[in-house]
This record gives structure tokens, sequence and C-alpha cells, in this order.
């Protein structure tokens, strides 16, 4: 007997147009599931906007809530080439003149030439750190300073001197200097200011400390004379380029100020100024003469309008998506994602009860509305520049109204939209019903193809067995017919 190799073979059946058209008639309930997961798709990601708007409203709210982003400060000077001006958020407006009488200093000295390359001699250099006299006749050691001493071979060079004058870390800038055909050493103090300065002693080995030769050529200490000539020595002599540390002195509203430094750090409150040139000419003498700085710390509103605008922008914004995914358009007869849904919809509601609620933080103003930021028909938000700016002109009763503890409005507007952002918050559980949703009908998708896997592996094994006794019986018929056929060959012979 003939085995059958594919189905429908033994039956003469279409039987795989058969089996699939039934199979087909099993899987009807997927095309509504797949409609239903594109609708749930969409929700989610629909959602997600939502949930992107909320959270920069809260960023917008958290941040305004805090009282300090509500004062700021410009600080202005009439010449910034004289006198620059910073001041904290909390400094009172003000005004002053300034004048600028002398900039601070830091010590410096130079050598005389010394054949370039060459030793200069070996002993020791003594560095103290402290004050000199206007003349230089007295030194004073500073508070709390110490001899340093710098050994000094007979090969050492210029360069090799300031190399070891640095690495003695004795508050002092050592530069070695060729003017083109000499060396010379150049020692500047690390700190300007008239306790700033520094005096160099030398050991000569040479066994003369005073006389510009050898190691003593880098001295000094204009206090100390030679003895011979009567005169200063070494970085100190006559003709030598140098300046002796000096303070700042600078006149505030005609007071006298001294500063060790270029920087008058809160001598008024939270002010500090950078003295870069002088405005005072011949000062001192008889002929002085003045140019003052003006100098003005005034109250930021810049701040306090940035806050509002911001806020009204991120409102607006989610107001917007809220409404569009919402509504029905008539016109298109399109309803948006989440019309009718008592979640979005109640979010909706709240966000604009609590925008027309009042507060009880105290302030003069206990509406948005009284600042001038009013809600429209289609529940955005808009601004009414002159309201809010009288308002920002009285700006601790405006920062009261939105950031005291516990009934300031963004003070208790951050603390609705962070509840609802929460773990266990609207946002939040919504967003896992949707999901919830779509996992579902994954589940019974997945269900309904394999309903239909199982129809379809029991029709095919009932349409095998068809076909098994089909063919069968066909193989008889034709026995039979063959039968038949002979016998009646047989007997008409």
């Amino acid at each position: 007997m003939a085995t059958i190799s594919s189905i429908g073979i033994g039956s003469g059946l279409n039987v795989n147009d058969i089996i699939s058209k039934l199979v087909d008639i099993e899987k009807q309930p997927l095309q509504q599931l797949q409609a239903k997961a594109t609708s749930i798709q969409a929700r989610i990601s629909s959602f997600g906007t939502i949930q992107s708007q909320f959270s920069a409203l809260n960023d917008v709210l958290q941040r305004i809530s805090a009282p300090a982003v509500w004062k700021g400060t410009t600080a202005s000077s009439s010449n910034t080439n004289a006198a620059t001006i910073t001041a904290t958020s909390t400094t009172p407006p003000t005004s002053f003149s300034l004048d600028v009488d002398q900039l601070a200093q830091a010590q410096s000295v130079v050598s005389g030439g010394i054949a370039k390359d060459s030793a200069v001699g070996s002993g020791t250099l003594t560095l103290r750190m402290g004050s000199w006299d206007s003349g230089g006749n007295t030194f004073t050691p500073a508070s709390g300073s110490s001899d340093i001493a710098i050994a000094v071979t007979a090969t050492d060079t210029v360069s090799d001197i300031a190399a070891k004058i640095n690495a003695a870390n004795a508050g002092v800038t050592a530069t070695a200097l060729n003017d083109g055909a000499q060396d010379r050493l150049v020692i500047t103090s690390n700190a300007t200011g008239s306790t700033g300065g520094f005096r160099i002693q030398a050991t000569d080995g040479d066994g003369t400390n005073t006389d510009d030769t050898g190691l003593s050529r880098l001295a000094f200490d204009p206090a100390t004379l030679n003895p011979v000539t009567n005169a200063r020595f070494g970085m100190a002599a006559s003709g030598l380029p140098m300046q002796y540390g000096q303070d700042a002195k600078a006149r505030i509203n005609g007071i006298a100020i001294t500063s060790h430094t270029n920087t008058l750090d809160n001598n008024i409150p939270g002010v500090t100024i950078n003295l870069l040139a002088t405005t005072t000419t011949g000062y001192g003498t008889p002929g002085e003469t003045k140019a003052p700085v003006t100098m003005a710390v005034k109250t930021d509103t810049s701040l306090a309008t940035k806050n509002v605008q911001d806020f009204v922008q991120a409102y607006n914004a989610l107001n917007q998506t809220l409404s569009d995914m919402t509504k029905y358009d008539a016109s298109s007869q399109t309803a948006g994602p989440f019309q009718g849904d008592a979640v979005i919809v109640g979010l909706q509601n709240m966000t604009r009860r609590i925008i027309g609620a009042s507060n009880s933080s105290g302030s003069a103003y206990q509406h948005l509305s009284d600042i001038g930021v009013s809600m429209q028909r289609d529940g955005s938000l808009s601004i009414d520049s002159v309201k809010l700016s009288a308002a920002i002109n009285n700006g601790s009763e405006l920062q009261k109204m939105f950031t005291a503890t516990g009934s300031g409005f963004a003070v208790n507007f951050a603390s609705f939209t962070s509840g609802a952002l929460q773990s266990t918050g609207t946002l939040t559980n919504e967003a896992q019903a949707l999901q919830n949703q779509l996992t579902a009908n994954s589940k019974q998708q997945d269900k309904v193809n394999k309903n239909a896997s199982t129809v379809e592996d029991r029709l095919r094994k009932q349409y095998s067995a068809l076909d098994a006794q089909m063919g069968q019986l066909n193989a008889l018929n034709a026995y039979v017919s063959q039968q038949v056929t002979l016998w009646n060959q047989n007997k008409n012979g």
C-alpha cells in the first residue's frame, strides 16, 4: 500500500487551506487585542509626557520655595578700571564714594650684575620675613617668623641660588634674570602689604659680609651700612631698582581704609571691593586731586521676575498637555487619550484649584491674581507686567507669599506635585496601572495564539487520520475494481 506523504492527498481535499481558515477563526480575538494594545501604548507614551511636565513644574516649585532665590543684588562701579565691586545676596542696598589713594604692593629687590653663569661666592644667606619703615632704617620681624638659612656653595650661580631660595619656601619668589650681559637675582615677596617685607643677611665665605663682593652682593639689609663706605650695600645699594611692601590706602565716603592687599573685604558688610588703579593724584600733598568712584549696591529684581515667569511657563506647558489629552475634538470626532479618565481629569482640576486658592502665608498678597498672575478661560496663566512689577518692588511680601514655611504658595504646590510623583503617588500608580493593562493584554494575546496552535495541531492530526482512512478505502476500491475486471474477463473468455 502506498504511503501518503502530504496531508490531503489521501482525501483529495485542500486540507491546508481548510486548517488555515479554521485557525484564522480562532485568532479573530487578536485583532481586537492588538488594537487595544496599540491604544494602551499610545496612552503610556502620552502619560510619559504628563509625568515629564509634572516633574518640570515640580522642579521649578522646589527651587522657588527657597527664600534665598528671591533675594539678589547687583553691584556697580562708575570706574571699573579703578575698582570693581561684588556683594552678597543679603547685602542691603547702599551707595558710597571711593577714593583709591595707594595700591598695595609687594617688596621686590634686584641685585647688581654678576658675570653670566659665574659663581657668586660661598656662605649662607639668612632670610627673615617682616616689615620695614618707610626709609628702610628699621626692620621689624613678623610675629611667629624665624630665620631661614640658605647654604650657598663656592660653585653656585645666580640660577642655582634662585632655585635654593624657592625650595626653602621662605615666603618669597626668586628669579634669575639675564639683562643681556650679566645675571641678576630678583626677589619678590609672595604677599603684598607692609607686613610682607623681608630682610636678607649674608654670612660671606670671604669673611666680609658688607663689602659688595662675594655673597654679600645678594644681601638686602638697608639698616646695616658698609663700615668703610658708610653706604648701603648688596641689593640695598643706591641705584638698584627696589620697592618696599606697602598697604593699599583708600577712602570710603572720606573715611580712611587700609588693607595689606588690594581687596577691601567686608569693610561694608557683604561688600568686596577690588582695587585696580589709583584715582587720587598727588596723594598726601597740598595739590592732591581726587577723582572718586561711585559704588552702588541695588536690589536685583530680575530674580523675582524670572521665578514667576519660570513658574507660569512650566504650569502652562502642563495645562496645555492635560487639556489636549482630555478634550474631545468635535470637528474630527476624535477623543484625547485620557478623555474622561478620572485620574487625569482629577489632576487637572486639582492644579487649577491650587492656582485659584488663597494662602495663609501672612503676606499682603493672598492670591496669584494679586501679583498679576491670572487664569484664563482655557486654564492657562497670563502675567500682568504692571501688577507684577509693583509686587516685585514689595519684594519681602512677594517672597513671603511663595516661600512662607508650611503656607507659601510654592511650598504648598510643590508638596502636591512631589506627592503625585513619589513612588506611591497618583502619577506613579496610574503609570503602573497602564503597564499592568499592557501586560494583561500581552498575556491574552499569548493565550489566543496558544489556543489557535492547539486547534491547528488537533486539526492536522484529525485530517491526517482521515487521509489514512481515505487512502485505505481508495486502495481497497482499486483492488475490488481490479478483481471485478479480471472476473469479467475470465467469464467472457
